[in-house]
């Protein structure tokens, strides 16, 4: 885990300048401000094509022939439906010694190109972000697609799941999920911490 703590006889500069570096986001004109860097790794999915243990980013699928087909170019990623099952997914564990009990900002750009799949499996349908929250085996959060958009055709925009990562997380996945037909484009996700101004647009209730 990274230590964003600086030293005690420069923390004053090293504070200033962190802040600049992290920046400022925003949703719905709330202010969020950022209290951390990004903390996901390969944010540019350049070890899509690396041996398993070497990558970042992990593919999962519901069960069968595989149904769905990733790469990336440029930081780009392309996520399309190639097959019959109804989601597939492409995620990283995050660690959680500094982040449980904190709020938190998992965002991207997404370019949809979806159409709702002939069988649905009962799973719903769409393509995004999903991050989910565990103690141990129990299931403390689970978001997938909660925000706007995720269906249909849009060019280029930045969609977020602002919330509060449960205290006592111990596992902290989050990705893309794919559970419509065609496909989606991703760029420049990120994971930070945010201050407690930044309203949830999801919560563990």
């Amino acid at each position: 885990m990274r230590d964003y703590s600086p030293p005690a006889i420069a923390a004053a500069t090293l504070t200033a300048l962190l802040l600049t570096a992290c920046g400022r986001g925003s949703y719905d004109g709330t202010s969020c401000d950022y209290t951390s860097g990004n903390l996901l790794a390969d944010p540019g999915f350049s070890t899509l094509g690396e041996p398993h243990r070497s990558r970042a980013w992990h593919y999962s699928q519901h069960a069968g022939d595989k149904a769905f087909e990733y790469s990336a170019s440029d930081g780009i990623l392309t996520f399309e439906k190639v097959g019959s099952e109804s989601w597939g997914l492409l995620t990283q564990r995050v660690e959680t010694d500094e982040i449980e009990g904190k709020r938190v900002e998992y965002s991207a750009e997404l370019k949809l190109d979806l159409s709702v799949p002939t069988d649905t499996h009962g799973f719903g349908y769409g393509g995004g972000l999903s991050l989910l929250a565990r103690a141990n085996n129990r299931i403390l959060l689970d978001s997938s697609l909660d925000h706007e958009p995720h269906m249909g055709v849009h060019d280029w925009q930045e969609v977020r799941i602002i919330t509060e990562v449960p205290k006592g997380t111990n596992f902290l996945r989050v990705g893309f999920l794919h559970q419509a037909g065609g496909k989606y484009q991703a760029r420049n996700p990120a994971l930070r911490t945010v201050t407690d101004g930044c309203d949830p647009t999801v919560t563990d209730e």
